[in-house]
């Protein structure tokens, strides 16, 4: 006997080597579509959809989303290569990201989001796999906010929860 699981919505396959979405209705910031537009070409050379009714957008992978050699999540989009991963909602300063700008690389090589809802204020965040720690060397708490750079990284000052 044989049973056979159908879902109908957007899910992530995480293991420790890539996280892949599964289907056409998130982006690369696994931002949900607008309803009724999927990510495709639409067009243009790379896959994309909107993601809200004020026509901002976002790139999607066509292939899976992969750990590269310098750590940072990738995958393509058509010819693109770009950053992906799933968003956090605070950036380093604890601040929250207005709801429909969640964390994310949003065509920048770190992640950060909007803080306010004109998206004129913004922060950076920590990557989604990064810890807002105390580092000696640094005397202060920081965390990674984007590809590695040379073995160095691109970090931030940070706050940790208390």
């Amino acid at each position: 006997m044989t049973s056979s699981l159908f879902l109908t919505s957007v899910f992530l396959i995480v293991s420790s080597s890539y996280i892949y979405k599964t289907n056409g209705d998130a982006t690369i910031s696994n931002v949900p579509c607008r309803e009724n537009h999927r990510c495709e070409r639409h067009g243009y050379s790379y896959t994309w959809c909107y993601t809200d009714s004020s026509d901002n957008w976002d790139y999607c992978c066509d292939t899976p989303c992969q750990y590269d050699d310098e750590g940072a999540l990738r995958c393509k989009s058509g010819s693109y290569d770009k950053f992906c991963g799933s968003p956090g909602t605070k950036t380093v300063l604890l601040e929250n990201c207005v709801d429909r700008w969640p964390c994310g690389h949003h065509d920048y090589n770190y992640y950060w989001c909007y803080t306010d809802n004109d998206l004129k204020s913004w922060n950076y965040c920590c990557h989604p796999n990064a810890t807002c720690v105390f580092r000696k060397f640094y005397g202060g708490n920081i965390c990674n906010t984007g590809m590695l750079k040379d073995r160095l990284g691109y970090f931030s000052e940070c706050l940790v929860i208390s």
